[in-house]
């Protein structure tokens, strides 16, 4: 049994993955996902995002390069979640992917949040959750399948959006 994630200082934005995180990946990869016959939410995301609107703003960091920022608005759109965000940054717009610092730094920049006071969650454990942490954001990995990490390694992982949440709202709580 895991110990309930802890994130380690205040947190003024968050970061989502979009697809695995958000949004299920079950369609044509070589189609964007706003043009999907039928889309779908990862199951919980409705439930995180409830927790933390209004916390603190929300946004999607996203590797996605069939998709563009309208597709990927769309695709929001369609399961109820685009109102939830305050911004997408998406390699298709940055030209960069989440391992590079170029990255965090527009996201930092554009938020006006310093790169230690974001969270970044998804599905990801080398690209949303390792890269970010390199750069000084608190990168979590969102593990549904509950396969875990080995023995000894202190990368923090929820398999349930909403104990992200509870993280978020538990340190912005110890801040505010």
């Amino acid at each position: 049994m895991n110990a309930p994630l802890q994130l380690v200082a205040p947190v003024r934005a968050v970061c989502f993955d979009w697809g695995g995180t958000l949004m299920s990946e079950a369609g044509p990869e070589d189609t964007p996902m706003g043009r999907w016959p039928q889309v779908h939410a990862v199951p919980g995301a409705a439930a995180c995002l409830a927790e933390l609107a209004g916390l603190v703003p929300l946004c999607v960091a996203t590797n996605a390069s069939v998709s563009g920022r309208a597709s990927i608005e769309r695709a929001l759109d369609r399961v109820g979640f685009l109102g939830h965000f305050a911004d997408i940054f998406c390699y298709t717009e940055l030209g960069v992917r989440k391992d590079d610092p170029a990255f965090w730094r527009s996201v930092s920049e554009r938020l006006g949040v310093p790169l230690t006071a974001l969270a970044m969650v998804g599905d990801s454990l080398e690209q949303d959750c390792l890269a970010p942490r390199r750069f000084g954001v608190q990168g979590v990995w969102f593990d549904p399948s509950g396969k875990g990490l080995p023995r000894g390694s202190d990368v923090p992982r929820v398999q349930h959006l909403v104990d992200f949440a509870h993280a978020v709202t538990s340190v912005v709580a110890r801040s505010g």
